[in-house]
Order: structure tokens, then sequence, then C-alpha cells
């Protein structure tokens, strides 16, 4: 399963690793603007306004996640990646339990208007009880990167964020 990324042409191989990682972060970046485009077409400027603001919060904690995972890229060795999935698995759910519980507050201290307060926090609400499938991905994508394969990584989240796409219009757009 592992790859040798230290034979070969240097170019190459960095090219090779990097381009499906670059890619994947793309495609992360992907899930908010489609969310707000999605957003724009059935649901007004309060919902436009509600997951903007959801989705800077969201990312300011996939950024948070993805750090920590890369961390734990850099010492992936068979013998821990059942305790960094561990780690990570109780992280992910008190994460998630503590997010739901200041849903408000945390919209209180972005500043949000009063009109898009409800949909903001039914937005971050939905993307936190998602918080375990995110962490998941990660953690597992940096296993995979750590053993040298960064596309599988990127066609996981190919997927995930074409199923988003499709989830937005199903339940904005089709069933409102």
């Amino acid at each position: 399963m592992g790859k040798n990324l230290t034979t070969g042409s240097v170019f190459r191989t960095i090219v090779t690793f990097a381009l499906p990682y670059l890619l994947s972060y793309f495609l992360q970046t992907l899930y908010g603007m489609a969310d707000l485009f999605i957003a724009g077409q059935f649901i007004g400027i309060d919902g436009i306004t509600a997951v903007a603001n959801g989705s800077q919060v969201l990312y300011m904690l996939t950024v948070v996640i993805v750090g920590l995972a890369m961390g734990a890229t850099v010492t992936i060795g068979r013998a821990v990646i059942g305790n960094v999935i561990t780690l990570f698995a109780g992280i992910a759910l008190a994460l998630t339990v503590v997010l739901l519980l200041n849903v408000h507050n945390i919209i209180s201290l972005i500043g949000v208007p009063v009109e898009a307060v409800e949909g903001t926090a039914q937005y971050l609400t939905i993307c936190y009880i998602g918080i375990p499938f995110i962490v998941a991905y990660n953690i597992i994508s940096s296993v995979f990167r750590g053993m040298g394969d960064s596309k599988s990584p990127m066609y996981f989240i190919a997927v995930a964020c074409f199923c988003n796409i499709v989830f937005d219009y199903l339940f904005m757009g089709w069933l409102r």
C-alpha cells in the first residue's frame, strides 16, 4: 500500500504527490462555495448571509482539523494508526458536543446580522453534526499520505464534494 517517495526523479515525485493533495484542498473549498451558490438560488439573502457566516466558522474549524491531522501525518507509522484514530475519534465527538452546545454563542461572537441568526444556527448545527466525518476523512487521508498515497484522499473528497452538491440541490432546492 505504501509508496516509496525516495527513489526516482525528485521533481516528478513531488508533482505526482502534491497535485492530488492540492486538488483535495481545492475540492474542500468547493464545499462552501457550492453551499453558497445553491443557497443563493433557493433561499434568498438571509440564507446567503447565514451560509456565508456559517461557512467561515466551519472553514476555520476545518483548517484546525487539517493542521492537527497534518501533524499526525508526520508521525504515521503502522503501530500508531490505531492510537491516532482513537484519539481523533474522541476529539471529534467532544468537539461536536461542545460546538453544538455553543452554536448561539459562536454566532454572537462573529456578529451575524439578526435576520440571519436562525439560518446560521441551522446551518452550523448541520455542519457540526458532520464534524466526526470531517475528522475521519482528514485522519484517513493523513494515513494514506503518510504511506505515500495522495491520490486516494483526492478521490474520497471528490466523491464527497459531488454528494454535497447533489444533497444541496435536493434539500435546499427541491425539498426546500
